[in-house]
């Protein structure tokens, strides 16, 4: 005698060929009450990781608000080794799998993200391509993490932001290393305190030129934490610093994350070359040079086409990036390449 299926009530949404308008679809299945979601992606080729990055939002969302969320895609696919990447959790490879399964993703996305960034890191050849995927690994794993660099500090103190998930993290970041005050350098420092957190910037007293710049851009809480080196090592030391826009915005769990994202990057850095090092170094100057030139030039564009001031354009940059979830100076190297098309929204 077969087994009974027990198939729950559930919204099931089914996506094929080119995904065209992906974000309208799942910002109007996020109003549907239903205990369980489904988003069967058999019939998709390779997501970008666009697309990939709003499935994941989609799923995070859900978990956040008691719904169970699952995806279907094939095992074998370009979609699911996309979503695999990115730490979403459970996908299963038939509808009724999805439809009968009683995971909980809220309790077994976390090992699965972990596993599939410890797999992704092995096949890493470079430590700029591993600090890479752990920096977009912490806003996988931690809700709140909105903003996260890596703070290198060189044998003879010198700081530099390699990595950085958005500029401004790269501007909060060399205010501390203007100032010599911050938790990132904190952090950072051979014999400082291992990691250290704030849960409210707006009343921080230790790091007050950091803070005010912080709060300034909508942060309110911060948590870094040291990345090992090893004893007598000429290697780098320094820190992951993790930004979030909550008061209070992290737990003990998400120190402990931090603390292992942190442990990867340090095994990374530990077979870094000197020349690697120079050349991740170099690169990343290059990188913020470009940055601040594309970026003062799109605020250019905008206080002489809006009547705005250098702060206002700076701000309509910033919301229209995280309106779009598209990287700040993406947003402004379109408008400067495209600004006779475009118009952002006021």
């Amino acid at each position: 005698m077969a087994n009974e299926l027990t198939v729950q009530q559930a919204l099931v949404l089914r996506f094929s060929g080119a995904l065209d308008d992906l974000d309208g679809t799942l910002a109007q299945a996020a109003g549907v009450l239903a205990p369980l979601v489904v988003l069967d992606l058999r019939g998709v080729g390779p997501l970008s990781t666009t697309d990939a990055r709003a499935v994941h939002a989609f799923v995070r969302a859900r978990a956040d608000e008691g719904v169970r969320c699952h995806v279907v895609a094939d095992p074998a696919g370009a979609a699911a080794r996309a979503l695999a990447g990115l730490g979403v959790a459970p996908v299963f490879g038939a509808l009724e799998q999805a439809l009968t399964s009683d995971d909980d993703p809220r309790e077994n996305a976390l090992p699965d993200q972990l596993e599939a960034l410890t797999r992704t890191l092995l096949g890493k050849t470079t430590v700029a391509a591993a600090l890479e995927k752990i920096v977009e690994a912490a806003g996988v794993v931690m809700p709140a993490a909105d903003l996260v660099s890596v703070t290198l500090r060189s044998p003879e103190g010198e700081f530099t932001t390699p990595i950085e998930t958005d500029p401004v993290a790269l501007e909060l970041d060399q205010v501390q290393y203007n100032s010599g005050k911050g938790p990132c350098l904190d952090a950072a420092k051979p014999d400082g305190p291992g990691y250290v957190r704030s849960d409210d910037l707006a009343h921080e007293q230790r790091w007050p030129e950091f803070a005010s710049g912080a709060v300034g851009h909508g942060y309110a809480s911060i948590l870094s934490t040291e990345l090992l080196q090893a004893i007598g090592s000429a290697r780098p030391s320094g820190a992951l610093n993790i930004y979030s826009r909550r008061l209070h915005g992290f737990s003990e769990t998400d120190r402990h994350l931090a603390l292992l994202l942190a442990t990867h990057a340090s095994l990374a850095l530990a077979h870094t070359h000197t020349t690697e090092l120079a050349e991740l170094q170099a690169t990343q100057l290059r990188e913020a040079i470009s940055t601040r030139d594309v970026i003062g030039q799109a605020k250019g564009i905008l206080m002489n086409r809006q009547g705005i001031s250098p702060d206002e354009a700076f701000h309509l940059l910033r919301t229209t990036s995280q309106a779009l979830n598209v990287k700040l100076v993406d947003v402004a190297r379109t408008l400067t390449d495209r600004h006779g098309e475009l118009d952002l929204p006021g």
